[in-house]
């Protein structure tokens, strides 16, 4: 194939897919979807991706014009409090003073029920501001056990200079560090801050990521750089991403509106895009996507995105049950757990099985369910099983499985809480 062509790449909290388009023409030549390889990094699928797909449609590297990724795992490390400690180190003199030690100490921030984003703080007056204080507030935030920086200073958009002294000081000790000043020319120091906060607890997760994501890409010896994409449906580059994480918070379905727009030829709608870890909805009005303020935790930030409202619930949703009753879904999904879904299991794997409880994370509750089938292999009941069993999903869809699997798993919780499969389904 000597056509040039553009390749995209999304990595879902249980799905890695690409797409294959012809550059000149963007008609769709090829996709494909494997699931997301996390225990040997998202980069290992990403690679048998890209080479698979190559090798397939005979593309040369050099073919390869445009290749971009999007990925919804700042979101689900938002959604599923996977995220970094934040030590604050708030700046401000004079009259601001005590407004500024005020609104730069945010407190911890909600994520989900139960998940905070943990942060300390302690205040320098920036008149003060030296290598010495610097070190001072670095070692006090980090016996609190701050895990990245953030510097912010009222007034730092006018003059970003103790901010940027106290980047310097961190990243000398291998810390990573937001400044308020990177993340928004804005004034509202609290709000400021509040983005930086989410911000900084990201970025550990996300240089992962794209650093792996980057080396998958020069492995398959394309040249054309990796682009990320953006929440508000632009590309940055991934030195751009290493500095503001935050941007790529809700990239995956950026991308996903742009498809509609361009490929459906949406003018007024609701877009729903259902992954294995979490929905995200979006309204397409006159032809454009809202946009909006990005809230986190119900808290607004200074982040520019579609006007996206994300539930950490989807396909690969485990059950909760507490107190002999179903108590929630979600919002930790089957992969997060290491177990497959039990509807795409082969007949007769689950007959027998019986439930047991665990705990995916260290610390959320033993309150979600799996089945363990007589010889001992443990599997996630889902709410693509609940949906399989139910009816709901079509013949020959990607999410169809085995209904005499699906039932026995559900069977097994049934008898657990004194119903039918059906009903716990």
């Amino acid at each position: 194939m000597s056509k040039k062509v553009r390749i995209g790449i999304d990595v879902g909290g249980t799905f890695t897919d690409a797409v294959v388009i012809d550059s000149s023409t963007y008609e769709v030549i090829a996709k494909k979807k494997i699931p997301t390889t996390h225990e040997e990094g998202v980069a290992a699928g990403v690679v048998a991706l890209i080479s698979q797909l190559m090798e397939e449609l005979g593309i040369a590297p050099e073919d390869v014009v445009f290749i971009a990724h999007g990925t919804t795992q700042a979101t689900n490390a938002l959604l599923e409090g996977d995220v970094a400690n934040v030590g604050i180190i708030g700046m401000g003199t004079g009259m601001d003073s005590r407004g500024a030690r005020n609104e730069t100490n945010v407190g911890d921030i909600e994520l989900a029920p139960g998940k905070f984003l943990k942060t300390s703080h302690t205040f320098i007056d920036s008149k003060s501001v030296n290598d010495s204080t610097i070190q001072a507030a670095i070692d006090e935030v980090r016996g609190a056990g701050a895990e990245v920086i953030v510097a912010s200073e009222a007034y730092s958009v006018d003059n970003p200079e103790n901010e940027q002294r106290v980047q310097e000081n961190a990243e000398n000790q291998g810390l990573y560090c937001t400044g308020g000043h990177e993340i928004s020319q804005l004034y509202g120091l609290k709000m400021r801050t509040r983005t930086a906060v989410v911000n900084a607890s990201l970025i550990p997760k996300m240089m992962e990521t794209a650093n792996m994501t980057e080396r998958a890409v020069v492995d398959t010896k394309i040249q054309s750089g990796l682009m990320i994409m953006r929440c508000d449906g632009g590309v940055m580059s991934i030195n751009e991403v290493r500095k503001r994480p935050i941007l790529t918070m809700l990239s995956g379905l950026a991308a996903g509106v742009a498809g509609a727009l361009m490929y459906e030829k949406i003018s007024d709608g609701i877009f729903f895009e259902a992954g294995g870890t979490s929905v995200d909805i979006s309204v397409i009005k006159n032809g454009k996507v809202m946009i909006k303020y990005a809230q986190v935790g119900g808290h607004k930030t200074y982040l520019q995105s579609l006007d996206v409202r994300t539930l950490g619930v989807a396909g690969g949703s485990m059950v909760r049950v507490n107190g002999g009753k179903i108590a929630d879904i979600g919002p930790r999904s089957a992969h997060i757990a290491g177990k497959e879904y039990e509807c795409f299991q082969k007949d007769g794997e689950l007959d027998g099985s019986e439930v047991l409880f665990v705990s995916p994370r260290k610390d959320d509750p033993k309150e979600y369910v799996l089945v363990k089938n007589p010889a001992g292999r443990e599997y996630s009941l889902t709410l693509a099983g609940a949906a399989n069993l139910l009816g709901y999903i079509p013949e020959g869809d990607y999410a169809s499985g085995s209904t005499q699997t699906t039932k026995a798993a559900w069977d097994a919780l049934g008898t657990y809480l004194g119903c039918t499969g059906e009903e716990a389904a």
